[in-house]
């Protein structure tokens, strides 16, 4: 960032308040911020993404260390940014794995693991990120594996979505499918 020494200082005022509202340390409170930061957001959104990844660390079972959570938070709000997920409310994002996870057979999480590798698929298949969560947790009900969910996820919604390039760009067979909707509607 370009902050002056006196806006750091307010930073790090800032950030040792927020890890000791959160109950995180220092060092993950200022790593995250700057992580986030080097994403191209300002010192404010940062500092939000921060303070909802601590709490995702926090909150999420399974998460170990605040940069799974960061990068878990990162992709869910890039992949449905179009439907109004944004840095500023990343703590709703949070509260929904959360809710979830403790409601149903998978964890915080494996929503978010499942999610990063399926977002950008399901959102441009205009899944809301509602939906994709819904998605998730029923199939992981079944399989118990969110790692694949989040695989089988994107591949089905890029088949679904005759994406033949976006398939083939991610390594998945194309036998047999069509290059486009449109096409596929003719042959039809």
């Amino acid at each position: 960032t370009d902050l002056s020494d006196a806006s750091y200082r307010s930073f790090l005022e800032t950030a040792t308040q927020m890890s000791q509202r959160v109950g995180a340390t220092l060092a993950d409170t200022v790593n995250s911020t700057a992580d986030f930061a080097r994403l191209g957001y300002d010192i404010a959104d940062a500092s939000a993404l921060a303070e909802a990844a601590l709490v995702y660390k926090n909150v999420g079972d399974g998460i170990d260390d605040i940069s799974e959570a960061s990068e878990s938070l990162v992709s869910t709000i890039k992949a449905f940014e179009r439907f109004g997920v944004a840095a500023d409310n990343a703590m709703s994002i949070v509260d929904k794995f959360n809710e979830v996870g403790n409601n149903f057979a998978i964890s915080s999480e494996g929503i978010g693991t499942a999610l990063q590798k399926s977002a950008s698929s399901l959102a441009a298949a205009n899944n809301s990120l509602e939906e994709s969560i819904a998605l998730v947790t029923g199939m992981n009900a079944v399989l118990q594996d969110p790692d694949k969910v989040g695989t089988a996820l994107k591949t089905v919604s890029m088949y679904l979505r005759a994406a033949k390039t976006e398939a083939e760009d991610a390594g998945e067979a194309t036998d047999g499918m069509a290059n486009s909707v449109s096409e596929l509607r003719q042959e039809l």
